[in-house]
Protein backbone atom coordinates (compact mmCIF):
# COMPACT_ATOMS: atom_id res chain seq x y z
CA UNK A 1 0.00 0.00 0.00
CA UNK A 2 3.04 2.52 0.63
CA UNK A 3 4.85 1.85 -2.78
CA UNK A 4 1.44 2.55 -4.28
CA UNK A 5 0.89 6.08 -2.44
CA UNK A 6 4.46 6.48 -3.44
CA UNK A 7 4.10 6.11 -7.20
CA UNK A 8 0.72 8.37 -7.20
CA UNK A 9 1.45 11.20 -4.92
CA UNK A 10 5.49 11.41 -6.07
CA UNK A 11 4.40 12.54 -9.34
CA UNK A 12 2.07 14.90 -8.22
CA UNK A 13 4.50 16.19 -6.06
CA UNK A 14 6.83 16.90 -9.15
CA UNK A 15 3.96 18.23 -11.00
CA UNK A 16 3.45 20.57 -8.39
CA UNK A 17 7.39 21.34 -7.89
CA UNK A 18 7.95 21.73 -11.71
CA UNK A 19 4.83 23.71 -12.63
CA UNK A 20 5.77 26.85 -9.29
CA UNK A 21 9.38 26.81 -9.95
CA UNK A 22 10.16 29.99 -12.07
CA UNK A 23 13.55 28.88 -13.69
CA UNK A 24 13.62 25.24 -14.18
CA UNK A 25 16.85 22.81 -13.04
CA UNK A 26 17.93 21.53 -15.98
CA UNK A 27 17.45 17.59 -15.14
CA UNK A 28 13.80 18.33 -14.92
CA UNK A 29 11.60 17.96 -17.92
CA UNK A 30 9.71 20.92 -18.55
CA UNK A 31 5.51 20.15 -18.25
CA UNK A 32 3.46 22.77 -16.01
CA UNK A 33 4.43 26.50 -17.19
CA UNK A 34 2.62 29.46 -16.68
CA UNK A 35 3.31 31.85 -19.46
CA UNK A 36 5.10 35.45 -20.08
CA UNK A 37 3.29 37.93 -20.19
CA UNK A 38 4.20 39.49 -23.28
CA UNK A 39 2.94 39.21 -27.01
CA UNK A 40 4.05 38.36 -29.73
CA UNK A 41 5.15 34.84 -27.34
CA UNK A 42 7.14 32.60 -28.70
CA UNK A 43 4.57 29.76 -27.00
CA UNK A 44 1.41 31.25 -29.07
CA UNK A 45 1.98 30.35 -33.08
CA UNK A 46 -0.16 31.33 -35.78
CA UNK A 47 -0.64 28.82 -38.79
CA UNK A 48 -2.25 29.96 -42.32
CA UNK A 49 -4.24 27.12 -44.17
CA UNK A 50 -5.28 27.91 -47.22
CA UNK A 51 -6.23 25.56 -50.48
CA UNK A 52 -3.09 25.46 -51.66
CA UNK A 53 -1.15 25.34 -48.28
CA UNK A 54 -3.03 22.59 -46.78
CA UNK A 55 -0.18 20.28 -46.56
CA UNK A 56 2.22 22.71 -46.02
CA UNK A 57 0.69 25.53 -43.57
CA UNK A 58 2.51 28.61 -43.61
CA UNK A 59 3.44 30.07 -39.80
CA UNK A 60 3.11 34.01 -39.81
CA UNK A 61 4.35 36.54 -38.07
CA UNK A 62 2.16 38.11 -35.94
CA UNK A 63 3.35 41.72 -35.75
CA UNK A 64 3.42 41.97 -39.88
CA UNK A 65 1.17 39.78 -41.75
CA UNK A 66 1.77 39.69 -45.24
CA UNK A 67 -0.94 40.50 -47.49
CA UNK A 68 -0.30 38.75 -50.51
CA UNK A 69 -0.06 35.24 -48.11
CA UNK A 70 -4.08 35.64 -48.10
CA UNK A 71 -4.68 36.37 -51.65
CA UNK A 72 -7.59 35.85 -52.76
CA UNK A 73 -9.01 37.05 -50.47
CA UNK A 74 -11.79 35.20 -48.29
CA UNK A 75 -13.35 35.47 -44.84
CA UNK A 76 -10.94 34.31 -42.14
CA UNK A 77 -11.79 31.33 -39.79
CA UNK A 78 -9.56 31.04 -37.00
CA UNK A 79 -9.72 27.96 -35.08
CA UNK A 80 -8.02 27.82 -31.34
CA UNK A 81 -7.70 24.43 -29.66
CA UNK A 82 -8.24 23.40 -25.73
CA UNK A 83 -6.07 21.41 -23.30
CA UNK A 84 -3.86 19.07 -23.89
CA UNK A 85 -4.37 20.16 -28.05
CA UNK A 86 -2.81 21.81 -30.84
CA UNK A 87 -3.33 23.02 -33.74
CA UNK A 88 -3.24 19.21 -35.65
CA UNK A 89 -6.35 18.28 -32.77
CA UNK A 90 -9.99 19.36 -31.95
CA UNK A 91 -11.49 21.75 -33.31
CA UNK A 92 -8.82 21.44 -36.07
CA UNK A 93 -9.23 17.71 -36.66
CA UNK A 94 -13.21 18.45 -36.92
CA UNK A 95 -12.96 21.40 -38.74
CA UNK A 96 -10.18 23.05 -40.48
CA UNK A 97 -10.51 20.05 -43.93
CA UNK A 98 -13.95 20.56 -44.40
CA UNK A 99 -14.05 24.47 -44.25
CA UNK A 100 -11.22 24.73 -46.96
CA UNK A 101 -12.93 22.19 -49.06
CA UNK A 102 -16.72 23.49 -49.06
CA UNK A 103 -16.04 27.07 -48.50
CA UNK A 104 -14.41 30.00 -49.57
CA UNK A 105 -12.51 30.60 -46.69
CA UNK A 106 -8.74 30.60 -45.43
CA UNK A 107 -7.98 29.17 -41.94
CA UNK A 108 -5.67 30.18 -39.36
CA UNK A 109 -5.22 27.80 -36.64
CA UNK A 110 -3.91 29.40 -33.12
CA UNK A 111 -1.04 26.70 -31.37
CA UNK A 112 -0.46 27.09 -27.85
CA UNK A 113 0.03 23.16 -26.99
CA UNK A 114 2.73 24.19 -24.58
CA UNK A 115 1.04 26.18 -22.27
CA UNK A 116 -1.61 24.25 -21.78
CA UNK A 117 -0.37 20.21 -21.50
CA UNK A 118 -1.60 16.85 -19.81
CA UNK A 119 -1.81 17.07 -16.40
CA UNK A 120 -1.47 20.92 -15.95
CA UNK A 121 -5.45 21.87 -16.37
CA UNK A 122 -5.66 24.01 -12.82
CA UNK A 123 -3.68 26.51 -12.59
CA UNK A 124 -1.36 26.52 -15.38
CA UNK A 125 -3.76 26.18 -18.40
CA UNK A 126 -6.41 28.13 -17.18
CA UNK A 127 -4.13 30.64 -15.84
CA UNK A 128 -2.62 30.69 -19.43
CA UNK A 129 -5.61 31.94 -21.47
CA UNK A 130 -5.72 35.33 -20.80
CA UNK A 131 -2.48 35.66 -22.32
CA UNK A 132 -3.70 33.39 -25.29
CA UNK A 133 -6.37 35.86 -25.93
CA UNK A 134 -4.08 38.80 -25.54
CA UNK A 135 -1.81 37.50 -28.05
CA UNK A 136 -4.19 36.14 -30.58
CA UNK A 137 -6.08 40.14 -30.65
CA UNK A 138 -2.51 41.41 -30.84
CA UNK A 139 -2.44 39.57 -34.11
CA UNK A 140 -6.14 40.41 -34.79
CA UNK A 141 -5.42 44.30 -34.75
CA UNK A 142 -2.36 43.71 -37.02
CA UNK A 143 -4.62 41.92 -39.67
CA UNK A 144 -6.77 45.04 -39.56
CA UNK A 145 -4.25 47.53 -39.41
CA UNK A 146 -2.78 46.13 -42.44
CA UNK A 147 -6.03 46.05 -43.84
CA UNK A 148 -6.07 42.19 -44.98
CA UNK A 149 -9.39 42.41 -43.20
CA UNK A 150 -12.45 44.12 -42.28
CA UNK A 151 -13.65 42.79 -38.58
CA UNK A 152 -17.01 41.09 -39.91
CA UNK A 153 -14.94 38.69 -41.77
CA UNK A 154 -13.15 37.17 -38.93
CA UNK A 155 -14.93 34.43 -37.14
CA UNK A 156 -13.10 32.29 -34.10
CA UNK A 157 -14.18 29.27 -33.59
CA UNK A 158 -12.74 28.02 -30.22
CA UNK A 159 -13.31 24.53 -28.16
CA UNK A 160 -13.26 24.09 -24.76
CA UNK A 161 -10.05 26.14 -23.31
CA UNK A 162 -10.23 28.00 -26.96
CA UNK A 163 -13.82 28.84 -26.47
CA UNK A 164 -13.04 30.53 -23.15
CA UNK A 165 -9.55 31.91 -25.09
CA UNK A 166 -12.36 33.59 -27.99
CA UNK A 167 -14.53 34.98 -25.28
CA UNK A 168 -11.95 36.77 -23.56
CA UNK A 169 -9.94 38.24 -27.26
CA UNK A 170 -13.03 40.66 -26.77
CA UNK A 171 -10.94 42.61 -23.77
CA UNK A 172 -8.18 43.11 -25.46
CA UNK A 173 -9.12 43.98 -29.73
CA UNK A 174 -9.35 47.32 -31.12
CA UNK A 175 -12.48 46.73 -32.53
CA UNK A 176 -15.92 44.50 -31.46
CA UNK A 177 -15.44 40.73 -32.91
CA UNK A 178 -18.00 40.11 -35.31
CA UNK A 179 -18.91 36.16 -34.67
CA UNK A 180 -17.44 33.68 -32.00
CA UNK A 181 -18.72 30.06 -32.39
CA UNK A 182 -18.27 28.37 -28.77
CA UNK A 183 -17.45 24.37 -28.85
CA UNK A 184 -18.39 22.82 -25.57
CA UNK A 185 -16.54 25.86 -23.62
CA UNK A 186 -14.71 24.56 -20.67
CA UNK A 187 -16.51 24.78 -17.17
CA UNK A 188 -13.83 23.90 -14.46
CA UNK A 189 -12.06 26.72 -13.24
CA UNK A 190 -14.38 29.50 -15.18
CA UNK A 191 -18.00 28.61 -13.04
CA UNK A 192 -17.39 31.87 -11.16
CA UNK A 193 -15.55 34.08 -13.11
CA UNK A 194 -16.64 37.68 -13.84
CA UNK A 195 -17.98 38.00 -16.93
CA UNK A 196 -15.18 39.45 -18.56
CA UNK A 197 -13.02 36.91 -17.64
CA UNK A 198 -15.20 34.31 -19.94
CA UNK A 199 -17.03 33.84 -23.19
CA UNK A 200 -20.56 35.54 -23.10
CA UNK A 201 -23.11 37.43 -25.13
CA UNK A 202 -21.17 40.96 -24.99
CA UNK A 203 -18.03 39.09 -26.73
CA UNK A 204 -19.04 39.64 -29.94
CA UNK A 205 -21.73 40.81 -33.01
CA UNK A 206 -23.07 36.93 -32.77
CA UNK A 207 -22.37 34.06 -30.66
CA UNK A 208 -23.49 31.28 -30.82
CA UNK A 209 -22.63 28.11 -28.32
CA UNK A 210 -22.76 23.91 -28.38
CA UNK A 211 -23.03 21.97 -25.27
CA UNK A 212 -22.53 18.49 -25.51
CA UNK A 213 -21.17 18.23 -21.89
CA UNK A 214 -22.98 20.19 -19.62
CA UNK A 215 -22.46 18.23 -16.29
CA UNK A 216 -18.66 17.35 -16.62
CA UNK A 217 -16.29 19.38 -18.92
CA UNK A 218 -18.68 22.22 -20.00
CA UNK A 219 -21.27 24.73 -18.44
CA UNK A 220 -24.99 23.96 -18.27
CA UNK A 221 -26.16 27.58 -18.48
CA UNK A 222 -26.57 29.29 -21.58
CA UNK A 223 -23.45 31.97 -22.68
CA UNK A 224 -24.63 33.19 -26.18
CA UNK A 225 -26.98 34.61 -28.15
CA UNK A 226 -27.60 31.03 -29.29
CA UNK A 227 -27.12 27.98 -27.01
CA UNK A 228 -27.41 24.38 -28.39
CA UNK A 229 -27.95 21.51 -26.04
CA UNK A 230 -27.69 18.43 -28.26
CA UNK A 231 -29.47 15.30 -26.31
CA UNK A 232 -29.56 16.85 -22.91
CA UNK A 233 -31.93 14.44 -21.71
CA UNK A 234 -29.28 11.89 -21.61
CA UNK A 235 -26.13 11.89 -19.50
CA UNK A 236 -24.25 10.67 -22.77
CA UNK A 237 -24.25 11.86 -26.53
CA UNK A 238 -25.80 9.28 -28.21
CA UNK A 239 -22.54 6.56 -29.01
CA UNK A 240 -20.23 7.83 -26.71
CA UNK A 241 -18.91 6.33 -23.27
CA UNK A 242 -16.44 7.70 -20.98
CA UNK A 243 -13.58 4.45 -21.87
CA UNK A 244 -12.23 4.22 -25.32
CA UNK A 245 -9.43 1.24 -25.78
CA UNK A 246 -9.62 0.96 -21.75
CA UNK A 247 -9.04 4.37 -21.04
CA UNK A 248 -10.40 7.62 -20.06
CA UNK A 249 -11.94 9.64 -23.13
CA UNK A 250 -14.63 11.86 -22.55
CA UNK A 251 -16.56 11.59 -25.86
CA UNK A 252 -19.05 13.80 -25.30
CA UNK A 253 -16.76 16.63 -24.86
CA UNK A 254 -15.60 16.21 -28.08
CA UNK A 255 -18.88 15.64 -30.23
CA UNK A 256 -19.31 19.39 -30.26
CA UNK A 257 -16.46 19.49 -32.58
CA UNK A 258 -17.58 16.50 -34.62
CA UNK A 259 -21.31 18.11 -35.04
CA UNK A 260 -19.80 21.55 -35.85
CA UNK A 261 -17.53 20.09 -38.51
CA UNK A 262 -20.62 17.92 -40.00
CA UNK A 263 -22.93 20.90 -39.90
CA UNK A 264 -20.55 22.65 -42.63
CA UNK A 265 -21.21 19.65 -45.10
CA UNK A 266 -24.33 18.22 -44.34
CA UNK A 267 -27.39 18.26 -46.87
CA UNK A 268 -29.58 17.35 -43.47
CA UNK A 269 -28.69 19.86 -40.87
CA UNK A 270 -28.66 19.74 -37.04
CA UNK A 271 -31.98 21.22 -36.65
CA UNK A 272 -33.28 22.58 -33.01
CA UNK A 273 -36.50 23.53 -31.06
CA UNK A 274 -36.67 26.60 -29.23
CA UNK A 275 -37.35 26.12 -25.90
CA UNK A 276 -36.82 28.52 -23.39
CA UNK A 277 -34.07 27.49 -21.00
CA UNK A 278 -33.13 24.20 -20.07
CA UNK A 279 -35.36 24.06 -16.98
CA UNK A 280 -37.95 24.75 -19.22
CA UNK A 281 -36.90 21.71 -21.19
CA UNK A 282 -36.26 19.73 -17.96
CA UNK A 283 -39.84 20.23 -17.09
CA UNK A 284 -41.24 19.86 -20.49
CA UNK A 285 -42.89 23.45 -21.10
CA UNK A 286 -41.64 23.23 -24.78
CA UNK A 287 -44.86 23.57 -26.42
CA UNK A 288 -44.90 26.99 -24.70
CA UNK A 289 -42.08 28.22 -27.48
CA UNK A 290 -43.85 26.19 -30.37
CA UNK A 291 -44.70 29.71 -31.94
CA UNK A 292 -40.78 30.37 -32.47
CA UNK A 293 -38.73 28.86 -35.79
CA UNK A 294 -36.59 26.13 -35.34
CA UNK A 295 -33.18 26.77 -36.17
CA UNK A 296 -30.29 24.63 -37.49
CA UNK A 297 -27.42 24.06 -35.01
CA UNK A 298 -23.55 24.73 -36.77
CA UNK A 299 -21.99 26.51 -39.23
CA UNK A 300 -24.88 27.76 -40.99
CA UNK A 301 -26.92 29.22 -37.78
CA UNK A 302 -29.38 31.90 -38.54
CA UNK A 303 -27.83 35.00 -36.83
CA UNK A 304 -31.26 36.11 -36.00
CA UNK A 305 -31.47 33.01 -33.53
CA UNK A 306 -32.00 34.15 -29.89
CA UNK A 307 -32.32 31.70 -26.53
CA UNK A 308 -31.94 28.27 -26.06
CA UNK A 309 -32.61 25.65 -28.17
CA UNK A 310 -33.01 21.38 -27.81
CA UNK A 311 -32.35 18.53 -30.24
CA UNK A 312 -31.04 15.06 -30.59
CA UNK A 313 -28.58 13.22 -32.69
CA UNK A 314 -27.82 9.97 -34.32
CA UNK A 315 -25.56 8.04 -32.15
CA UNK A 316 -23.14 7.75 -35.42
CA UNK A 317 -22.21 9.52 -38.47
CA UNK A 318 -23.91 11.21 -39.89
CA UNK A 319 -25.05 12.27 -36.31
CA UNK A 320 -27.39 15.47 -38.16
CA UNK A 321 -31.29 13.50 -38.17
CA UNK A 322 -32.48 16.53 -40.49
CA UNK A 323 -35.90 19.00 -39.86
CA UNK A 324 -37.66 18.75 -37.31
CA UNK A 325 -41.06 16.99 -38.26
CA UNK A 326 -44.16 17.82 -35.62
CA UNK A 327 -47.01 14.78 -35.31
CA UNK A 328 -50.07 15.38 -33.33
CA UNK A 329 -51.38 12.51 -32.20
CA UNK A 330 -55.33 12.74 -31.55
CA UNK A 331 -56.77 10.21 -29.16
CA UNK A 332 -60.73 9.37 -30.05
CA UNK A 333 -62.68 9.38 -27.21
CA UNK A 334 -64.88 6.49 -26.28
Amino acid sequence: MCKYRLNVILPLLLVVFVGNCESQPQFLPELCIFAEHKCPNSRISFWLYTNSSRDEPIQLNPLNPLAELFEPRLPLKILIHGFNGSRSVTPNLEVRDVLLQTQPVHVISVDYGSLVRWPCYYPWSVKNVPVVSKCLAQFIDNLLLAGIYEREEIHLIGFSLGAQAAGMVANYVSKPLARITGLDPAGPGFMTNWQQDKLDASDADFVDVIHTDPFFFSTLPSMGHVDFYPNLDQLNQPGCSYVNQWRFYNCNHFRAAAYYGESISSDRGFWAQQCGDWMQYFMQRCGRYSNIPNTQMGYFVDPNAAGSFFLSTNDKYPYAKGPLIDVVIEVAER
